[in-house]
Parts: structure tokens; C-alpha cells; sequence
């Protein structure tokens, strides 16, 4: 979650530092005091366009930046993906910051570590959601509706649908090579020219399963031991080797027979002579364990270089075969099949027409069954948000997922053999329309917050910010979406910005930003609502003012959440 955000000389934002905590984190402010700019510098933080438009007035440059705390992140694949991009973890912490130059320019790291925009973004969708009034959001556009639909499923239909998309992949190849056969004479002359190159290629190299790894493994043990087998090699050649000159052994062993030599005749020499004498049957014993150490461990100096050229020869086998061994041997075999195929059958055409029907039908039955069992968790999804509906004051309100079939020249989709879209009706008597022909804004936000509550259950997504939803709805409604806003929290760290009360009221941790004009430029200050405060400021979001019998209204509504 969100445990920190820093803000410097973003637009009206001179330097403020925002510390939401868990549950419910609701900010409020007097219009034009810079409450959106918070939304804006967290998007900025996501990947958001970056324009110098944004910096504040007399400064060359605006800097946002983001601790999120991810020590409780339920997304499996999240650390391997930061792994993968070069990020080091920071014992479950993530600091994101982003620089915007007057220049235009921008700079974005991660852990210290700079990164693309597009990496930016791919991380950044999985720690936060920003939800807007109406707009631009996801619920509202008809081509996510099927996605939302098995998010809500769960595996269920996940597995069916990546099964699905599988078999149309398999289902395309073969309509591409009927297509290729049937427009080009010379196309089988050529695919088993390809197939016996890549035959001879991936057998020739002959890797093995489990090969991969033994080689990754030799290579590092080859690198960790390299300097350990220079050193002793060095210090065999230092002990042994003349270059011209004497070795050290030489050396003493010869001094050794000098000294002794004349303690013959000079007793008083005899002491260094014996020294001179063991230091040269220590030093011949050392030469010799060296020896004995480079011999026993048997280095092959040109193991590394061979078993880097097989890692090399690997990955140009799995850019053109398959992701790993057994998919490339398995292209080997299926090509091996293919070129057998070819030699025996006059009319391959034929053939790969019968493959395609069988594929065809294997296609269908598998669509049919993921079109099965999305509508019976459309029926689930219906009577889910219609429920959250009644409860944010819509009893009367109709939420219907529709299915119209394809047509069959466009049968089968990505998505499937069904447009699947959401449909809702406000009120009684009224036609059920898509949900992007929604003009109110009020229905908008209670729609997209029913829906995300909904999902909220199954959502990975730690961080949900939701910028003014309660434009266009007051009294019982506004009172509604609090309730729901705070049910989502008991999920998922919630930020809203508001201009409601009743939101107000129900937060858990409240901010006020204020605008203060000094010397002629403004500046807006985030104050952190203790007690008092936050009575003060429902009072103000109630009447306007902080008169006594307003104060007892905002303590009563407070009250009314903390039940």
C-alpha cells in the first residue's frame, strides 16, 4: 500500500509530504486548494504524460515520489517481474519517483534505478487503480467488460479462455499454411527445405533436457574458480618455471650447496647452512603441492569458452524453435512428422483441410463451453451489482450482462464467439442501454463503485484512489457511498477525494488541503485531521460553517461510521 508521498513545485504544491495509512484515507479541501493535484502527482508516478504545464511557477522542475509499502502484496508474479526489470528489492519496500523538467523531460526511477515509461506503468498498474468520475474509466468501455467478467469468474474461466486462445492460435497456423499452399506452387518445396534445415540444426547441437541448466551452473562455477586457477597457476610457473633465470627452487638448493660447502671449512657457518638446507626441502615441498593441487583439479581452460559458444548455440536454437529444450526438440520431432507427411501424402492440401476442420470443431466445442460458463457467472455478477446498486439508494435499478452471438464470418474473437457487454437501466419502465450511453453522472459513479466492490473481492490491486465519485449525488446517496467506500477499505487501502461530508466522516485517516496566499504567491498546505479538526471540517462540508449545532451534526455522523 501507500505509506508516503512526497510533492515539490507541482503546480500550486510547493512541498508537502502525505502519509495515508490503511483503510479509508479521505481528502478534502476548499475548491481550487489543489485537492486533484494529489490524484495528479500519484498518476504522474504511474506513467501519466508528463508536462512542464505542471511545474510551479519561478521552478525548473517538479518532483514527485511514492513509498509503497509491498511486504503484503498478494500478487505472486510481482517480484519476479521487478527481478526481471533490473530492480532491486528493498526489503518489501518500493520508492517510485518522477522528475519533470522545464525542458519537457522526464525521469523516472524505481528503487534508485531508472526505468522506462512503459515499465513504469506495468509496475505501477499493479500496486494502484485510480478511479475518476466517469470518463475514462474501464467499466465504461465495452471492450473490458469481457475481461471484468472473468476477473469475477476467477479460474473458472481464466483456464477455459487461455485454453481457448491456445487452440485459435493452433486453428489460425493452419488456415496461414492452407492460405501459403494454396497461393504458392512452390511453398512444399521450400517448407521442407526449412524443416530439414531445422532438423539437421537442432539435432546436430544435440541438447538434452535438464542441459540448460547444467551449463548455466558449469559456467558460473567456471567463473567463480577462474581467478582461484590463475593464481595457483601463477604461482606454480613463480616456483618453477626458469624464464631465462633460475626458479626459486633452483636458487636455494643451489645456495643450500654452497653454504654447506664452506661450513666445511668454517664451522660458524654450519647454523645458516642448515637453514639455507630446509628452507630449500620447504620450498621444493611447497613447488610440489602446488603442483600436485593444479593437477589434481584438473582445469580445462577452454571449458568456460566451449561452454559459453553451447549456451550461445542454445539461445539462437530457442529464437528461432521454442522457449526452452523440449520445445525445440518437440519442433524437431513435429517437423520430422512434417516432412514424412509431405513425402507420403500427394495432396498435403487435403490433408491440412481435415486438420482444420478437426481443429475447427475442437475450437467451438471449447467456445461453446467458455460461453457457457461465463453466462452462468453473469448471472452471479447481475445479482451482485444489482444488490450494491440497491444499496447505494437505486432499488429500482436494472444491471443486465448482455451476450449477442458473432456473426460467423467473424466468429471467433480473442475474446471469444460472443460480444459480451454490461447494460443498465436506472429506473422502472426505462430500456435497458449500454452503460457508456449513461449520462448522469451520479448513476456513473454508483455504477462504477458497485462494480468495484464487486471485484474488490477477488482484485489484487492493493491501492484504490477514487478522484470526486460523489460528483452529482448528496444526501441519502452520498451517505450510501460512504458506507460502500468504506466496505471496500476493509480490503483494499482506499484514498477519495471528496467534497461530501459524509465521506468526510467516515474516514479513517482524514487530510485537509488549504490554499495560503503569501507575498503574491499561492500555496497549498495538506494538514493531517486529528478529532477536532476532522469535526471542524465535516461541519464546514455540512453548512459551511463550524456553529454549535453543526458541530454536534458532524460528531453525530462520525459517529454513526466508527459503530
Amino acid at each position: 500500500m501507500l505509506i508516503r508521498l512526497e510533492i515539490r513545485d507541482f503546480a500550486v504544491i510547493s512541498n508537502i509530504v502525505f502519509e495515508p495509512g490503511k483503510g479509508l484515507n479521505v481528502i478534502s479541501g476548499e475548491t481550487g486548494a489543489g485537492k486533484s493535484l494529489i490524484v495528479d502527482a500519484i498518476s504522474l508516478i504511474l506513467g501519466a504524460k508528463a508536462s512542464r504545464t505542471l511545474i510551479r511557477t519561478g521552478s525548473s522542475s517538479c518532483f514527485a515520489e511514492a513509498v509503497f509499502d509491498c511486504s503484503d502484496l498478494k500478487d505472486k508474479e510481482f517480484a519476479g517481474f521487478l527481478e526481471d526489470n533490473g530492480i532491486e528489492d528493498n526489503d518489501g519496500m518500493l520508492i517510485i519517483s518522477r522528475t519533470v523538467y522545464d525542458s519537457g523531460k522526464s525521469v523516472a526511477r524505481v528503487n534508485g534505478t531508472g526505468v522506462t515509461n512503459s515499465i513504469l506503468r506495468d509496475i505501477s498498474s499493479r500496486l494502484v487503480d485510480i478511479h475518476g468520475q466517469h470518463d475514462t474509466q474501464a467499466i465504461f468501455d465495452e471492450s473490458t467488460h469481457v475481461r471484468l467478467l472473468d476477473r469475477f469468474a476467477g479460474d473458472s474461466c481464466v483456464d477455459l479462455h487461455n485454453e481457448y486462445v491456445k487452440s485459435l492460435q493452433e486453428f489460425k497456423d493452419l488456415a496461414l499454411r492452407i492460405k501459403d499452399i494454396s497461393s504458392t506452387p512452390d511453398y512444399l518445396e521450400r517448407r521442407r527445405d526449412y524443416l530439414e534445415f531445422a532438423v539437421n540444426e537442432i539435432e546436430s547441437a544435440g541438447f538434452k533436457d535438464g542441459e540448460e541448466e547444467e551449463l548455466h551452473d558449469t559456467k558460473k562455477k567456471m567463473s567463480q574458480n577462474e581467478v582461484l586457477f590463475e593464481s595457483l597457476k601463477n604461482a606454480g610457473d613463480l616456483l618453477n618455471t626458469e624464464n631465462n633465470y633460475q626458479s626459486p627452487v633452483q636458487s636455494v638448493n643451489q645456495a643450500s650447496r654452497e653454504l654447506l660447502k664452506a661450513s666445511q671449512n668454517d664451522e660458524s657457518l654450519k647454523e645458516i647452512a642448515e637453514r639455507a638446507q630446509a628452507l630449500a626441502l620447504d620450498l621444493d615441498a611447497l613447488a610440489s603441492d602446488v603442483d600436485k593441487v593444479l593437477s589434481d583439479r584438473n582445469y580445462d581452460e577452454g571449458l568456460k569458452e566451449r561452454t559459453e559458444q553451447r549456451i550461445g548455440l542454445l539461445y539462437e536454437l530457442k529464437a528461432k524453435y521454442g522457449a526452452t529444450i523440449a520445445e525445440i526438440n518437440k519442433f524437431a520431432a513435429d517437423s520430422k512428422t512434417e516432412l514424412d507427411a509431405i513425402e507420403k501424402n500427394k495432396d498435403i492440401l487435403q490433408e491440412l483441410k481435415k486438420q482444420r476442420a478437426v481443429k475447427e470443431k475442437e475450437l467451438l466445442d471449447l467456445a461453446e463451453k467458455l460461453s457457457s460458463e461465463r453466462k452462468v457467472y453473469a448471472k452471479q455478477l447481475e445479482k451482485a451489482i444489482t444488490k450494491e446498486l440497491a444499496d447505494l439508494e437505486m432499488p429500482n435499478a436494472i444491471f443486465e450482462v448482455s451476450f449477442v452471438r458473432r456473426e460467423k464470418a467473424k466468429f471467433f474473437s480473442m475474446a471469444g464467439i460472443d460480444d459480451i457487454s454490461f447494460r443498465f437501466s436506472a429506473n422502472p419502465g426505462q430500456e435497458v442501454r449500454p452503460l457508456s450511453a449513461i449520462v448522469s453522472g451520479g448513476e456513473a459513479s454508483r455504477i462504477m463503485l458497485a462494480v468495484k466492490n464487486v471485484l474488490s473481492r477477488v482484485d489484487l490491486i492493493p491501492t484504490l484512489i477514487f478522484d470526486e465519485i460523489d460528483t452529482g449525488v448528496s444526501g441519502k446517496a452520498s451517505l450510501a457511498i460512504a458506507n460502500k467506500l468504506k466496505a471496500i477499505s476493509a480490503n483494499h487501502q482506499a484514498l477519495c477525494v471528496t467534497h461530501t461530508a459524509q465521506i468526510a466522516a467516515a474516514s479513517d485517516k482524514g487530510f485537509v488541503l488549504t490554499k495560503n496566499v503569501s507575498n503574491g504567491n499561492t500555496e497549498t498546505i495538506c494538514t493531517v485531521l486529528d478529532g477536532d479538526n476532522k469535526k471542524r471540517e465535516v461541519s464546514r462540508l455540512l453548512s459551511g460553517s463550524d456553529s454549535e449545532s453543526s458541530l454536534r451534526l458532524a460528531e453525530d455522523l462520525i459517529s454513526s461510521f466508527s459503530g
